[in-house]
């Protein structure tokens, strides 16, 4: 109360000095100029209480106004109480800025929100390859400590359990990669460094790099390219995270849920260019995804009818890419049929 009324006077104070002035300067003149035999007293009462009406009537408004902001700082529930036209876009004001920090603050609950499930989710994943790798080495101990390594255990056995132990690693690796990159999107103005990039050769590396998972899952890559040389304007290594995510999905779902596991299947790339664009295009051979599902797979988390299937499906893989794509002004869409497959395709601004 006492903060309000000091600040109404303190913004008051220039008013009042201009009108007493102005009161006593018409008064002079008269008294001067006119007829110095004027009653003085009247004219100066008349305009002190027409003052002090004014003065009362302002500061009710003032009181009322700043009273109400103070009462919706604590309470979100009290409304702005606006009397004048000023007030109106202060209260506009206050209330667009309240809404621009609320919008900030929801955006950052729903990312922590999202990166507490993915943190969740990721250590939930590593148990597995985690308890597989325990498992072989702890058999590999009672083969060695029972003394039949060399009678019993065929280098096929060793190779195959490699296999499996390297397998595994994989996934670690692979979900190391997805925990730091998540963590880099956070701060992704600062890790993105714009250049040309040859996408034949992004696109050779992201399949060179995961060459043991296509020949322990006896999938082929098939790649066919109207333009080697095209260039797109792009991150290389986030468009190469992206690639290599989109493949490890092609690998997965391919070999995923197949009853046939010596079965050849092939995962189909194929890059051209349509006008200022370039477009690369994933295609695999493997379970697909349902109508139902395919609207939402974009969105953090949702794993649909084949994540219920597939228990090492977190949801996170497509979101990421989705997330890299729109932060690179890329296009990605995704196409599938199920039971027969799914298509991928990246749109790219071309470098003339």
């Amino acid at each position: 109360m006492n903060r309000i009324i000091l600040n109404f006077i303190k913004d008051k104070l220039n008013i009042t000095l201009v009108y007493f002035i102005n009161t006593f300067l018409i008064i002079l003149f008269f008294y001067l100029y006119i007829d110095k035999s004027i009653p003085i007293l009247y004219p100066i009462v008349l305009s002190t209480s027409i003052y002090i009406l004014f003065f009362n009537f302002e500061f009710y408004r003032y009181y009322k106004f700043n009273w109400s902001i103070m009462k919706a700082a604590v309470n979100e529930n009290v409304d702005i109480l606006a009397n004048t036209k000023e007030h109106e876009e202060i209260k506009k004001a206050i209330n667009t800025i309240s809404n621009r920090y609320m919008n900030g603050i929801n955006k950052l609950k729903e990312e922590s929100k999202i990166n507490n499930r993915f943190f969740s989710q990721w250590v939930h994943n590593m148990k597995t390859p985690v308890s597989v790798i325990e498992i072989i080495i702890e058999k590999l101990k009672q083969d060695i400590e029972s003394n039949k390594i060399n009678e019993d255990i065929k280098k096929e056995t060793l190779f195959k359990l490699i296999q499996e132990l390297e397998e595994e690693n994989n996934k670690i690796l692979n979900g190391l990669d997805g925990v730091l990159n998540m963590i880099r999107l956070e701060n992704f103005s600062r890790d993105y460094m714009p250049e040309t990039v040859n996408l034949y050769g992004s696109l050779k590396k992201a399949i060179n790099d995961r060459k043991s998972q296509f020949v322990y899952n006896n999938i082929f890559p098939k790649v066919i390219c109207e333009c080697k040389q095209e260039k797109v304007l792009s991150d290389r290594k986030w468009n190469e995270f992206m690639l290599g995510q989109i493949i490890s999905n092609a690998i997965k779902y391919s070999r995923a849920f197949s009853e046939d596991k010596s079965e050849c299947k092939f995962v189909c790339f194929n890059i051209k260019r349509c006008d200022k664009y370039t477009i690369i295009t994933i295609k695999d051979e493997g379970i697909g995804i349902p109508n139902y599902d395919i609207n939402r797979v974009f969105e953090a988390f949702f794993t649909g009818e084949n994540g219920r299937r597939y228990k090492n499906s977190t949801g996170i893989g497509l979101y990421i890419c989705k997330v890299i794509c729109e932060k690179l002004a890329h296009d990605i869409t995704i196409e599938s049929e199920f039971g027969k497959g799914t298509e991928v395709k990246i749109k790219y601004l071309s470098k003339l």
